[in-house]
C-alpha cells in the first residue's frame, strides 16, 4: 500500500509520513490521508480522492461539537469536512473521518489543556486502516486529567525518538 499524506512538515502528518510508504501525488496512492487543515481545502481534496476511488482517512476535529460563543471559522470548516465525509460514505466511498480533540502538536502548543500524544493518534489511524469493515467516523478526546507523561499507544516510543530535540 502507498499513501499520499497532506501536512507532512510537522505534527501528525509528519509522524504518519515516517510510518507509511508515501508517494508524491494523490493519483499515485492507494490510501489518501487528508491531514492538513487549510481552509476548506480538505473538503475539496476529499471529493477529488473520492472521484479517484481512493481509500480515504480524513483528520477532523471535535471542534464542531457544541456551540461557540464567538465566530469560529475553523469549526465551520471541520464541520464541512464531517458532512462531506458522511455524504460520500453513504454513497459507498471508503472514507473515514477521525475527529481528534487536542493532541500534542505545534499547532496547539499554546493551549494549556490535556492532549493526546502524536504516537497515540498514529495508532488510531493505523487501527482504522486495519479494520475489515468500513468505519465512517470516530471521535477521540483526551481525558480531562492531564496524563501526558503516560504512553498512549504503540507508536509513542518510536515517535519520541524521532521527534526529540536536537542536542
Amino acid at each position: 500500500m502507498t499513501y499520499f499524506i497532506t501536512g507532512t512538515r510537522r505534527g501528525l502528518g509528519e509522524a504518519l509520513s515516517i510510518f507509511y510508504d508515501t508517494v508524491d501525488t494523490l493519483e499515485e496512492c492507494d490510501v489518501f490521508i487528508n491531514c492538513k487543515h487549510n481552509g476548506f481545502e480538505q473538503v475539496e481534496l476529499l471529493y477529488k480522492a473520492a472521484e479517484l476511488k481512493k481509500r480515504i482517512i480524513n483528520i477532523g476535529s471535535n471542534s464542531p461539537d457544541g456551540n461557540k460563543s464567538f465566530p469560529h471559522i475553523y469549526a465551520v470548516q471541520k464541520s464541512a469536512l464531517d458532512k462531506a465525509n458522511e455524504q460520500l460514505f453513504y454513497l459507498g466511498i471508503d472514507t473515514t473521518i477521525i475527529r481528534f480533540g487536542y493532541f500534542d502538536s505545534p499547532r496547539v502548543a499554546r493551549f494549556d489543556k490535556p492532549k493526546m500524544t502524536i504516537g497515540y493518534c498514529v495508532s488510531v489511524v493505523d487501527w482504522v486502516l486495519n479494520q475489515p469493515y468500513r468505519v465512517k467516523e470516530i471521535t477521540i478526546c483526551p481525558s480531562s486529567i492531564d496524563d501526558k507523561n503516560n504512553s498512549h499507544g504503540p507508536w509513542d516510543d518510536r515517535w519520541e525518538r524521532i521527534n526529540r530535540p536536537l542536542d
